[in-house]
């Protein structure tokens, strides 16, 4: 298996919760240098009061400190990532505002990390953070992570979205054909439309189209969360 399908089947068996993907999440990152991960993902569901699922391997006396401190509220890397919508390390958001809350952090061990926002159907949002205690995440380790991180982010999203969208509000999936299976366990081992249409005989638009399809069909956004969200249904056997 190539690294990318790997970590798809590995966190596609985790779903069953929030929980079990994101502390199946952080044995993957953990391989590319980070010791925590969390996800946090928004459902505009129920309209009178939206739902937030929140799942994380930080350490306990952190969550607790963070949580009863509200800082929540003031979360200077959830202002950043939200107002940017990029991927982002924990130095591009550590500014003059917030003190206490980067001291505390650091107190805590949570000293470098790298932050993402993520976005899905029915307005769902999402932010996966990922820390460590030393190191600073330096532009030539993205380098060779970034593009992997931002993937894993999107993937996470379909799982979790999957998960919990279906519990507070049952869709039924439309199935997918043949060819729409066939582009998607490509796309699930990394190649792109280019190299699929080479590999199907087709042209590189009519793979476009089946993505395209596949993405209404599983009612997800791109992709990576088509992908996940197949795996997690068993629509690509």
């Amino acid at each position: 298996m190539t690294w990318r399908e790997d970590s798809l089947h590995r966190l596609a068996l985790a779903a069953n919760s929030a929980d079990d993907i994101v502390k199946e999440l952080a044995g993957i990152v953990g391989d590319l240098g980070f010791e925590y991960c969390s996800y946090v993902l928004r459902m505009p569901i129920p309209v009178s009061e939206p739902s937030v699922v929140w799942a994380s391997t930080y350490p306990v006396h952190w969550l607790e400190h963070y949580f009863s401190n509200k800082y929540l509220e003031v979360d200077p890397i959830i202002h950043k990532v939200v107002q940017d919508m990029a991927p982002l390390t924990w130095a591009d958001a550590r500014d003059t505002s917030e003190p206490a809350f980067w001291e505390d952090a650091q107190a805590h061990g949570i000293r470098h990390g790298w932050a993402m926002a993520t976005y899905g159907r029915h307005m769902t949002t999402g932010m996966l953070s990922l820390a460590r205690s030393s190191r600073p995440v330096t532009e030539l380790e993205l380098a060779d992570t970034e593009m992997k991180l931002v993937w894993l982010a999107h993937v996470v999203h379909g799982l979790i979205g999957s998960v919990e969208l279906q519990r507070v509000m049952p869709e039924t999936i439309r199935e997918l054909s043949n060819r729409e299976r066939e582009v998607l366990r490509w796309s699930a081992a990394g190649k792109t439309a280019d190299e699929i249409a080479t590999i199907l005989g087709i042209t590189e638009r009519t793979v476009t189209f089946h993505i395209a399809s596949s993405l209404s069909k599983l009612n997800v956004v791109n992709k990576t969360q088509a992908v996940a969200k197949a795996l997690l249904l068993n629509a690509l056997d």
